[in-house]
């Protein structure tokens, strides 16, 4: 008998990365915070060297900064960063939902279908982080359909912003308009209509970016009304 495969056992830092990371991009670590590692320890049930080692690596991610004589803090959201990284996004998967509507097949169809109901499925339940998780995967599996290597690699190195704002958007109301975006793209993947798929896919992400932009305030705090 074949023995059941596990996946192996985390290290403490990826435990320590993974949670602290989670933490963050739900916001339970507000922008401007500051974290002790002894804090995160005791709360983790983790010794400080994985915490210290997990905090440096979401540092080079740019979800905390290093600020010598104060500590660990977690990175505010600015409005300059937001537009930064809509701006890339909007460019690449642009060029990412094009390239895909021309190599689609029908099973990739069905694939993108198949997510999209099971976003909807949990939006109507309530479930908005699982809805969330479940909408993404459209944008994941258009970047794998354009087989561009780079393109993969430049989407990553954004992934943890990426994320962040889009958590943000959905905190504040979008998600229901959000999916039905993600519908009309995905109609006009299946239906090979490249020009098309890639101009709405530019309007879901400027929907995005405006709606991140209204929630935060210039100098890079999040409206207090909006933090709940």
């Amino acid at each position: 008998m074949t023995p059941d495969r596990t996946d192996p056992p985390r290290s403490l830092r990826e435990q320590a990365y993974e949670a602290i990371k989670r933490g963050i991009l739900d916001s339970r670590y507000a922008p401007g915070a500051l974290l002790s590692e002894n804090q995160l320890a005791e709360e983790l049930q983790i010794s400080r060297t994985p915490i210290r080692e997990a905090l440096r690596e979401l540092a080079g991610g740019g979800l905390v900064r290093i600020l010598p004589q104060r500590g660990i803090v977690v990175s505010e959201l600015s409005v300059h960063d937001i537009v930064e990284v809509y701006q890339l996004r909007e460019q690449l998967e642009g060029f990412a939902v094009r390239v895909a509507a021309e190599r689609l097949g029908p099973a990739d169809g069905e694939a993108l279908l198949a997510d999209h109901r099971a976003a909807i499925a949990h939006m109507e339940a309530g479930a908005l982080r699982a809805a969330y998780d479940s909408s993404v995967l459209m944008h994941s599996r258009i970047l794998d359909l354009a087989g561009n290597s780079r393109l993969r690699q430049f989407m990553a190195q954004l992934g943890d912003q990426v994320h962040r704002f889009g958590l943000l958007t959905l905190r504040h109301g979008r998600v229901e308009r959000a999916l039905a975006e993600h519908g009309q793209i995905i109609a006009a993947l299946i239906a090979n209509r490249p020009e098309d798929a890639e101009s709405l896919m530019r309007l879901h992400l400027r929907a995005d970016r405006d709606l991140a932009l209204r929630v935060v305030l210039p100098a890079g705090v999040m409206q207090p009304e909006l933090t709940a």
